[in-house]
């Protein structure tokens, strides 16, 4: 297929497509599926919130949400370097064409090719940070409502219950986001194979779905949290 200056086969144009469609059909699949980790997890959220309503000291509840803070924090940071590199990449895209050209395993290429898939990963990370950026927002605003919480000298009515599961929720929301934002970094690992060929690419982000599956759905972690609920 040829775009201007930029040729592409029909194979990479399909492993472009598998790409995305593997991608966004996971993503809702996992998001809406109520036997998911992510889900799991979103009910001992709202257990944690309505054992917090019975503590008098509540620091243990902060700090836990600025843990969790601190981790998506990290990630951000890493998704601005990481897309500032690859920035830094396409500046030097003659150098890496002649270095893909001149390996055997690897299929040949062009600069604009390889401008395309470097810029792909520039969008992965680009989101992933805006993934990671709403998430650390959610979690912040989640312990203000934690705050907003009366101790339990008071008399707890049906809207302090509430409001705990209000923040159990925002937890969530910051969980899910922080989980799309590394299912990007998985993705963007798997996007490094297209430079060796697109069979080995869609290959690779099959994988990626597999494993994905599997910790998701199928994980001794999910099985220990289940039976415990």
């Amino acid at each position: 297929m040829q775009l201007g200056n930029l040729t592409l086969s029909i194979l990479d144009v399909i492993a472009l497509i598998w790409f995305l469609l593997c991608w966004a059909g996971y993503s809702y699949y996992v998001n809406t599926h109520n036997g998911s980790l992510a889900a799991t997890m979103s009910a001992w959220r709202e257990k944690w919130a309505l054992s917090m309503l019975q503590r008098d000291n509540r620091i243990v509840d902060a700090q836990v949400i600025t843990g969790l803070t601190n981790v998506v924090t990290f990630f951000c940071s890493t998704s601005i370097f990481i897309t500032a590199g690859l920035f830094a990449s396409l500046a030097a895209s003659k150098q890496i064409v002649e270095l893909i050209n001149q390996l055997s395993f690897l299929q040949s290429t062009n600069i604009t090719t390889v401008e395309l898939k470097l810029g792909l990963l520039v969008v992965i990370f680009i989101y992933s940070f805006f993934k990671f950026g709403w998430a650390i927002k959610q979690h912040s605003y989640s312990a203000v409502v934690l705050a907003s919480v009366p101790d339990t000298k008071q008399t707890h009515t049906p809207q302090d219950i509430r409001t705990a599961k209000l923040m159990g929720q925002l937890s969530s929301l910051g969980a899910q986001h922080f989980n799309d934002g590394i299912r990007a970094y998985y993705f963007a690992l798997a996007t490094i194979s297209w430079f060796i060929h697109p069979l080995v690419y869609m290959a690779v982000v099959s994988w990626v779905i597999l494993v994905l599956h599997r910790r998701d759905f199928r994980s001794k972690l999910l099985n220990h949290l289940m039976a415990e609920k």
